[in-house]
């Protein structure tokens, strides 16, 4: 009876030093908070991160020239389609008697011109003695023009200048019309001398015979300038990302010994569906477009001539559709949806300098689907909370790197959805998963935050291994 009376004392004793400790502990509402082990973690690593897509293209003209001239006017065509011409070169001669005729037609338009310049300057001529001998305090002068009522017709009919017209204005319209024709004269003059020094049609550029089609009474070369450009086809959701200025890397006979890789920018997209043209055609034999699906042309400069490449052959072309800098890449379950107010929606749980967990605020530049690397999210390589540790970590950054395909091929690693966002976020923060965690709650890990690595111990001997199992 003793004894059961002395162990209900020790019993009492204890539940009551447990209550005066829950007490204690508790008494201020103070909460005991979930500590949160981690395990998938990735060092935040800014970087430039980009937006691709990738196309198949050809190699087409830049631009073309087309130049006609009547059937019946040339002797001789000198060229055919698919040759190499230069600047000045003649593409076809005119026939003689053509050039006569020509040359006839011009002097009429010329002696035409003559004879209205001389009407024009004795007109001024008249307007400015009359001026002379008006009234200079005449608000409005309604000197009249001339003594012939029909030259006064014709004035009017043909300048607007009427015998109420002040006689400034009048000359002021006359001095016009006689600068443009002095410009009519100095046309012709020119195009007569080239007809007498140059009686053949030559091409103003280098380039190639593109194509020598005849059309009705009229004969048109087609001239591919020499420098070529790429051309690809988009669909309508391709559309709203690609740009003008764009940057874009252009690959040539891709997997082979003589591949080339060059930079280029996207200098123009169609806004309206593409159409069978010869570049259309050409594509159509690398690259089986859809008949029934709305395309759109775009065309690349490259930075580099491409002299070495034919007309249509086959190119690989990515186009850089969004570059951010300072920016950082994580699985897109990472980024958590959460509304505060007066800061944002979007956020990225981070661990910060005293290893508790922290909600930062970030904003998503784009997604996409991409790659990720398994040196990208490590599950052993933590940083030690101790600064110099720290500081000891290699250059090598972890980051994720990532493609944009359009469709993914069977010898082509998982895609995966990513996204790239930007924040107020330091190189080598730790980030974590988008597992809904309490914010300043603590985090730990029970096992070695960091391995060791054989090449990290150093050059060990034998000798080295004796002496350290025998000492006290």
């Amino acid at each position: 009876m003793v004894i059961n009376k002395k162990f209900k004392i020790f019993g009492f004793i204890v539940a009551l030093l447990v209550v005066i400790n829950a007490y204690l502990a508790l008494k201020n509402n103070d909460v005991i908070q979930k500590a949160y082990y981690i395990n998938d973690i990735q060092y935040a690593a800014s970087g430039i991160h980009t937006k691709e897509l990738d196309k198949e293209g050809i190699l087409a003209t830049s631009d073309d020239l087309r130049l006609a001239a009547p059937v019946q006017s040339i002797e001789e065509v000198l060229v055919k389609r698919g040759d190499t011409v230069s600047a000045q070169q003649e593409l076809a001669i005119y026939k003689s008697d053509a050039v006569e005729k020509e040359q006839q037609k011009l002097e009429i338009e010329q002696s035409a011109y003559e004879s209205e310049l001389a009407e024009l300057e004795n007109i001024l001529s008249d307007l400015s003695m009359a001026s002379g001998s008006s009234n200079s305090s005449t608000a409005a002068d309604s000197t009249t023009l001339g003594s012939s009522g029909l030259w006064n017709i014709d004035l009017t009919l043909e300048f607007g200048i009427d015998q109420n017209t002040p006689t400034a204005e009048g000359e002021a319209i006359i001095r016009r019309h006689i600068a443009e024709t002095e410009r009519q004269i100095e046309i012709l003059n020119a195009m007569m001398t080239e007809l007498i020094t140059d009686q053949a049609l030559a091409t103003p550029i280098d380039g190639v015979v593109g194509d020598i089609v005849q059309d009705g009474d009229t004969i048109t070369f087609i001239i591919y300038a020499a420098d070529k450009s790429i051309v690809t086809y988009i669909d309508e959701k391709q559309w709203q990302r690609v740009e003008p200025q764009q940057k874009a890397e252009i690959i040539i006979r891709a997997g082979k010994d003589d591949e080339r890789i060059i930079e280029g920018t996207v200098i123009e997209k169609q806004e309206i569906p593409a159409v069978e043209s010869l570049w259309y055609e050409e594509m159509n034999k690398h690259d089986k477009l859809d008949p029934s699906k709305t395309l759109y042309e775009v065309q690349i400069q490259p930075f580099d001539m491409l002299v070495d490449y034919p007309f249509g052959e086959k190119v690989d072309v990515t186009i850089t559709t969004d570059e951010v800098f300072n920016s950082f890449i994580v699985p897109t379950d990472w980024i958590v949806e959460y509304e505060v107010p007066d800061i944002g929606n979007t956020h990225i749980y981070t661990i910060g300098y005293d290893g508790k967990t922290r909600l930062v605020p970030v904003e998503v530049a784009f997604k996409k689907q991409g790659t990720i690397d398994e040196t990208a999210v490590a599950e052993e390589e933590i940083p030690v909370e101790e600064e110099e540790v720290v500081d000891e970590v290699t250059e090598e950054e972890k980051t994720i790197y990532t493609v944009d395909l359009n469709q993914k091929k069977e010898d082509e690693e998982e895609l995966y959805d990513v996204t790239v966002f930007t924040g107020a976020i330091e190189d080598r923060t730790i980030l974590l998963d988008g597992t809904a965690r309490n914010i300043y709650a603590p985090a730990f890990r029970p096992y070695p935050l960091e391995k060791y690595k054989w090449e990290d111990v150093g050059e060990v001997t034998w000798r080295d291994i004796v002496k350290f199992i025998l000492q006290p």
